[in-house]
């Protein structure tokens, strides 16, 4: 969602917060205003009762005048029943002006709570690291005291404590080392990678100058150039050759070099360095236009387009590789985003049905009635991904799927028996009931923590408690990082489990119990209770994540790319742009240099798909070769080493901090301990 749009939903929640204000105001002075009428006519019957009971006393009066008095009693009893009427009324309309006053307040929370919603937003803080204050009090989840341990409990616990001290020790003991080999080894390399190309140039005396002196030896020194892309036309010369004398056996050349396409013009490193641009630089083709404009050529967009549509063709084989060996996986990891689509008039009857269909769910806004324009323009679309854990087939697939209905991603995981790690909303939410028990669906975690970040200021006291506790939980997390999935799974049960009982606990407390449903803190409370026990299928397994973040951080990028190329140009070309996508994440995630994995993969898959087709078949050891962890063992040249060290010494730091908070913890404890 756009600044502007965002801008703008605000404006429009304000003015309507005004209006409901205003129209609250007029409805209690309605209220004044009747209140006042009845204490009038209260006071007039008072009075007239007094004047009858005034003449009632005269003795003296005349029949005249008690026939006239009668007459008036009759009439203060109509006005008294008119009074009462009128009263019943007034009461009538009290309450409802009552009800719709609560009803106003309401919608007014819930404006308020929307506009400051979207100013987070737009100006809001966007990370959800939280630090711990100074003076933090322990959390009391029972009033209940608890009875201390035995003799032989605390012998457990103090064991346990001493272990994980040495374990902290000897964590920040090793991570030292490395960094100090880390210092020492920059320290004594001060030249440049050796996998540099190196041109020499010499820089002489003049002849005149070096006349009567004798050389030494030569002094060299490095510095490095840059020369801005260049491209070039080769031209191939084959020669012809004809047999003397048998001209039966006709004209003889070497074979044409090996294109994408036969009589494709353009070498593999060209369709190479578009792909790159475009799905991991995230260039639109204009830009890429302007990039090969600088080395005087400009490519039409057609151009680029089809090129890149010979590639889909090309790596189509790969993919159904990769996404085979993924569904083998016993845990795959799944996410969506929104991509914008062109239609181009290219949509059946029944996908403009589906759209539609879509459409019309949406809430509808008081924007006056739509104006009849025909079939839309654009569409919003989906991405799917699904990825797999390290060790377990790393690679990333994308779908693309016109709609966001259940049966695409049940289609997608058709054969797939295992554990599905995602969030909880949409297609994902039923998918264990839709399989019939075929696929388990573990929750994310970081989806549950992100509600009580978003409620902080609705329920400040009681967000902070839950954000503490799942605070504990990641920390189990960090330190089972390097642990086996066995290890893993041990410490789980015997740190993570006691943490989830006491926000089960928590969770039942009285004062989580009051919140509001419909409430920000609310909301995140009906979340965690609604996935409870999809958000512990993780503590079964050591090999199972806390939360989805890795798909998370995989789809980033391609929501980076589409703030660039704003949409895709064509239905029929949307699914296999997501296709050569992922091949170029899937490199990406093993830090490959893209423009060196996809010329050789393109060039390869060109070869066996005009030369060799059984190469192509599933499972063939061709095809695995090209895998993007295959290819990085065959190819360490090509693998950004500087990427994975730079990577290992930001988490080799996160993990010494963590080490560290956790000792002073500990000690902090055992000074305030009796």
């Amino acid at each position: 969602m756009g600044n502007a749009k965002l801008r703008a939903q605000l404006r429009e929640s304000e003015e309507r917060n005004a209006e409901c204000r205003r129209e609250l105001i007029s409805r209690c002075a309605e209220q004044q205003a009747l209140r006042a009428e009845y204490e009038a006519l209260r006071n007039k019957y008072e009075m007239l009762s007094a004047e009858q009971e005034a003449q009632r006393g005269g003795q003296q009066m005349l029949s005249e005048q008690a026939a006239v008095s009668q007459e008036g009693l009759r009439k203060l009893a109509d006005e008294l029943a008119a009074v009462r009427h009128d009263y019943a009324a007034l009461v009538d309309s009290s309450q409802v002006l009552m009800r719709q006053r609560d009803a106003l307040q309401e919608r007014v929370a819930e404006l308020e709570a929307v506009n400051k919603r979207l100013v987070d937003m737009v100006w809001g803080r966007r990370s959800e690291r939280r630090k711990d204050s100074p003076g933090q009090l322990p959390l009391e989840f029972s009033a209940e005291p608890l009875e201390p341990p035995s003799p032989e409990q605390q012998e457990v616990i103090t064991a346990q404590t001493l272990a994980d001290e040495a374990f902290d020790r000897e964590l920040l003991r090793r991570l030292e080392a490395r960094r100090k080999a880390r210092r020492e080894k920059q320290a004594r390399s001060e030249s440049f990678p050796p996998n540099i190309p190196r041109r020499v140039r010499v820089i002489d005396l003049a002849e005149d100058e070096k006349e009567g002196l004798k050389l030494l030896g030569v002094k060299i020194t490095e510095r490095m150039r840059f020369e801005k892309p260049t491209v070039y036309i080769e031209q191939i010369h084959r020669p012809e050759y004809v047999a003397v004398g048998r001209p039966d056996e006709g004209v003889k050349s070497a074979p044409a070099p090996l294109a994408i396409i036969e009589g494709c013009k353009y070498d593999f490193s060209v369709i190479a360095a578009m792909l790159a641009m475009k799905l991991a630089f995230h260039i639109p083709t204009y830009r890429q236009q302007d990039w090969f404009a600088q080395c005087g050529w400009f490519p039409s967009r057609s151009t680029v387009n089809d090129l890149f549509n010979y590639s889909v063709d090309t790596v189509v084989p790969l993919y159904d590789q990769m996404w085979h060996l993924l569904l083998e996986q016993p845990i795959v990891l799944g996410d969506d985003t929104r991509l914008r689509v062109l239609l181009r008039n290219a949509l059946s009857a029944e996908e403009l049905a589906q759209l539609e269909q879509r459409s019309s769910q949406l809430p509808e806004l008081d924007t006056g009635p739509p104006a009849n324009t025909g079939p839309p323009g654009s569409a919003t679309s989906f991405a799917w991904l699904y990825t797999g854990l390290a060790g377990m087939a790393e690679y990333n697939l994308f779908h693309w799927s016109l709609t966001h209905q259940n049966s695409v991603i049940d289609t997608h995981l058709a054969t797939f028996r295992g554990i599905f790690v995602g969030d909880a909303c949409g297609a994902n939410a039923r998918l264990a009931q839709r399989s019939g028990g075929r696929i388990e669906h573990a929750s994310c975690n970081a989806h549950s923590r992100r509600e009580f970040v978003a409620a902080e200021s609705n329920e400040p006291v009681l967000a902070a408690q839950a954000e503490s506790l799942y605070r504990q939980l990641y920390e189990v997390e960090e330190r089972g990082q390097t642990l086996t999935a066995d290890e893993r799974w041990a410490l789980r049960q015997r740190d993570a489990v006691p943490i989830w009982a006491r926000m089960r606990q928590w969770l039942d407390s009285a004062a989580v119990q009051r919140a509001l449903p419909k409430s920000a803190f609310g909301q995140a409370v009906g979340y965690l209770r609604n996935q409870w026990s999809a958000l512990q299928v993780y503590l079964r397994d050591g090999r199972l994540p806390i939360d989805n973040d890795q798909s998370e951080q995989t789809i980033r990028p391609l929501t980076v790319g589409r703030s660039n190329w704003l949409f895709l140009g064509h239905p029929r070309a949307a699914a296999g742009r997501l296709k050569l996508y992922s091949i170029v994440s899937s490199a990406h995630r093993h830090h490959l240099v893209i423009q060196d994995y996809l010329e050789d993969v393109l060039r390869r898959l060109a070869d066996a798909q005009q030369n060799h087709p059984s190469d192509l078949e599933l499972g063939s050891p061709y095809l695995r070769d090209l895998l993007p962890d295959h290819w990085a063992l065959a190819h360490p040249q090509s693998v950004r080493q500087e990427r994975i060290e730079e990577k290992e010494l930001v988490w080799d730091a996160k993990r010494a901090r963590r080490a560290k908070e956790r000792m002073q913890a500990r000690a902090a404890e055992a000074i305030s301990a009796p």
